[in-house]
């Protein structure tokens, strides 16, 4: 007699055997392709090779992954997305009449490519909860570079063959300059993420990790990029409680810093000051500066990039063209030769002329307007405090080259403008912290800016 209840098992069968939907089935790669974006904001502290590896990986699979459509349109609706695309495109049209070599011109495509993260990441990370990751992942790695440092600093770790640092220059991973901007922009970041904090505990153990990052960047590592940046941020971060007042606190605290700086001359920042000042007047009394003056040689190649700006001040020397541009200038003046102009905005000039700087004040200026037009107060001032940060450093040195710095420029920006239209990251901070954990529900980009 037949079983009656076969069509039943067979169903159940069937359903035990059901290979995914194509739905579920993107959906899990695209979360994969998140995670690869969380861990590039871990990497980027620390690895090299794991960020060129991470971004090879997360391009491929956003080329690979379809849905062209609904990612172009996400890229055409984000302006800083598009002055990312227009500051790239500009480096390959320079590739038509640049002077320089053609390992010059691959190797400044190269380095301008990681502005192509910018747009990749405008799709993946729309939701508050990813950026949120990304952000923690970025703090996380910093919060193991800042221990490690402090190791160095006490003695306690003995200097090894893993770590850049020393007991003078205790960094871990990049160099001093990087270190303290990296510093610099994760105690900003831990000092909003205190104001947010849900829970007394929480606000208390942000703000201790805040003031540790803080003396950091200013008793510790000698990076005078660094301390400028931090002071901006701070600056920044006392205006957006205070408004008009936190000029005058910042003004008060800032000159207070200073006659303390100046009545400690056994403090790293007073040596570094020190140090700056007798280079500086060494440079200007027309001494030739040593290997080893850092400002010195940096007034001298501003000096001669500033004649390379003016020797072609229409379109510029074209995409990597800078080498070689220079090489001919210092060698009628008897310089050593520099790839580096240590000037972000003086880089992109002596290359591509008044348009490149144009576009690249126009990617700054679509940033900070954009930012107030994200959907929480913590994704307005952390998108204002990155472009303060990436302005800064720009004067100081060159951002788009250093490897570093330049995946952290793409990074952040593509994070969190990649939050216009989206959710607010500002709940999320407090549901962490301990405090509201209830969820997030979507804002548009017209959301308030007050408060930010």
């Amino acid at each position: 007699m037949p079983d009656s209840r076969l069509p039943e098992r067979a169903a159940g069968l069937d359903r035990s055997v059901a290979v995914p939907a194509p739905g579920a089935a993107r959906a899990r790669a695209e979360d994969l392709v998140r995670w690869a974006v969380v861990m590039l904001g871990c990497s980027i502290p620390v690895s090299v090779a794991m960020d060129n590896a991470l971004l090879a990986f997360i391009l491929c699979c956003w080329v690979a992954g379809g849905a062209y459509r609904e990612k172009l349109a996400a890229v055409r609706g984000n302006p800083v997305a598009l002055a990312a695309l227009a500051l790239f495109g500009l480096h390959l049209a320079g590739t038509l009449y640049t002077i320089g070599g053609t390992r010059d011109v691959l190797d400044s495509v190269t380095k301008s490519g990681r502005l192509l993260l910018i747009p990749a990441l405008m799709p993946l990370m729309r939701a508050a909860e990813w950026r949120r990751r990304g952000i923690a992942a970025f703090l996380g790695s910093m919060l193991v570079t800042l221990a490690l440092s402090c190791l160095l600093w006490l003695g306690w770790l003995p200097v090894n063959e893993w770590l850049k640092g020393t007991v003078q220059d205790p960094v871990a991973f990049k160099a001093h300059i990087t270190h303290n901007v990296f510093m610099a922009f994760a105690a900003f970041l831990l000092a909003l993420a205190a104001r947010d904090a849900g829970t007394r505990r929480g606000r208390l153990l942000l703000s201790a990790l805040c003031a540790a990052a803080v003396l950091n960047v200013l008793l510790m590592v000698p990076g005078r990029t660094g301390h400028i940046v931090l002071l901006v941020l701070f600056t920044y971060f006392l205006c957006l409680h205070l408004r008009a007042k936190g000029l005058l606190v910042a003004g008060v605290v800032l000159g207070s810093l200073a006659v303390v700086v100046l009545l400690s001359p056994d403090t790293m920042l007073h040596r570094r000051i020190t140090l700056a000042d007798d280079e500086y007047r060494q440079w200007r009394a027309g001494i030739p500066p040593p290997p080893q003056s850092s400002i010195g040689q940096r007034m001298g190649i501003l000096r001669n990039t500033v004649e390379v700006i003016l020797e072609n001040p229409v379109l510029g020397v074209g995409t990597g063209g800078f080498p070689a541009a220079y090489a001919e200038l210092a060698k009628r003046g008897g310089d050593a030769p520099t790839r580096n102009a240590h000037n972000e905005f003086l880089m992109i000039v002596a290359q591509f002329g008044l348009a490149g700087l144009v576009l690249f004040l126009a990617l700054f200026g679509t940033q900070w307007w954009l930012a107030a037009r994200l959907p929480g107060r913590f994704d307005r001032a952390a998108a204002r405090g990155l472009v303060l940060t990436i302005v800064v450093a720009s004067i100081l040195t060159s951002t788009l080259v250093d490897h570093a710095e330049g995946f952290f420029f793409a990074y952040m920006s593509g994070l969190l403008f990649a939050g216009y239209g989206g959710e607010a990251m500002r709940g999320g901070w407090r549901a962490a912290a301990g405090g509201d954990r209830r969820s997030l529900a979507p804002q548009g980009p017209g959301a308030s800016a007050a408060g930010s």
